[in-house]
């Protein structure tokens, strides 16, 4: 049995697919051109030279997902977007400025470009709000299947304000020199983690409490150093590794003696003395073996710098200087 369906205006035909067995009808403009939902729709845009004049007059655009829009023509004034649904109060729309990577997302346009405009209202106008000289003008289309691009913006400061609470965020590593501001109270709960430039202010307001933790990883160059012990009098074997804030990264100890060997890492910007201060890290290897010290994935901070000594003594007063070299190593690896 064969089915066939004409409209009264054309002669548009109807036929059962042989392999589903379902009506398949064919839609065609009235030049004869199949209907595509996927191909834009032209939307008429008017010349303003006035303000409050709207370039797109207020339409139902309901049937559309978004409308594609572009500002032509030499002018000076605002251009902005807005939706309704009463069709009488509008209110402003947020586009998406197509030619921005970072920050895309617009209240207004003051120059020419292209927009993405989402139908979020019934009723959609763009109005120029203000003006100046030239004529407004440009071209629209309206899609009727939506095309998301995915574009997000993430650089720029982030503002966590009091008792406000920070779900779970990684690799924010485009804040470059941007400032991190924190309120008082609890501000995080799980891990921030961000990776910043060295010289980026971190601020936690007064009072600060975190629940999980706050990681800031620093951008910095990572700086190898390879040392072999040597022989001699009492802080031979003492040097200052870094006369900054420094983050170490990794540290790797060799004793080759049969006897104990005791590198002691200080938090100094100048050249520490043996047998004098607190070590913050002490690697102690008894007999030939080679330590890896371990360290938090973020490195350990030294505020002041990055300081050594190395004795046969493991107590924190001892000068012992070894008499053999090279009988240890050390490597480092910080920021």
């Amino acid at each position: 049995m064969a089915v066939e369906i004409k409209s009264g205006a054309s002669s548009d035909l109807g036929t059962i697919d042989p392999i589903s067995k379902a009506l398949r009808i064919t839609n065609y403009n009235t030049d004869g051109t199949v209907v595509n939902t996927k191909t834009p729709v032209t939307i008429t845009i008017n010349s303003v030279t006035v303000v409050n004049n709207d370039l797109l007059a207020s339409f139902d655009a309901s049937a559309y997902k978004y409308i594609s829009f572009q500002l032509t023509g030499t002018w000076v004034g605002t251009v902005m977007f807005q939706g309704s649904n009463d069709n009488g109060t509008f209110e402003n729309i947020v586009v998406q400025n197509t030619g921005v990577v970072l920050e895309p997302y617009v209240l207004s346009m003051t120059a020419n470009g292209g927009v993405k405009i989402p139908v979020l209202f019934k009723y959609l106008r763009i109005r120029a709000t203000s003006y100046t000289s030239g004529s407004i003008t440009g071209t629209a289309f309206g899609y009727k299947e939506d095309a998301n691009t995915g574009q997000i913006s993430t650089v720029g400061t982030v503002n966590i304000g009091t008792n406000q609470t920070l779900s779970t965020v990684t690799n924010l590593s485009q804040l470059g020199g941007n400032a991190i501001s924190m309120g008082s109270g609890v501000v995080n709960s799980g891990v921030l983690r961000v990776t910043v430039a060295t010289d980026t202010p971190v601020v936690l307001g007064a009072s600060s409490a975190t629940i999980g933790g706050v990681k800031i990883v620093p951008g910095a160059t990572l700086t190898p150093l390879f040392v072999l012990g040597q022989a001699g009098a009492v802080n031979v074997n003492s040097a200052n590794v870094s006369a900054v804030p420094s983050t170490l990264r990794s540290v790797v100890f060799t004793n080759y003696a049969a006897t104990a060997r005791h590198f002691k890492m200080y938090n100094t910007a100048s050249v520490p003395t043996a047998g004098s201060g607190i070590p913050v890290i002490v690697c102690s290897m008894a007999a030939a073996g080679t330590l890896s010290f371990p360290l938090p994935l973020e490195g350990f901070p030294f505020s002041n710098g990055i300081g050594y000594t190395m004795t046969l003594g493991a107590a924190n007063n001892d000068v012992t200087p070894t008499a053999t070299a090279p009988d240890f190593s050390v490597s480092l690896i910080y920021s």
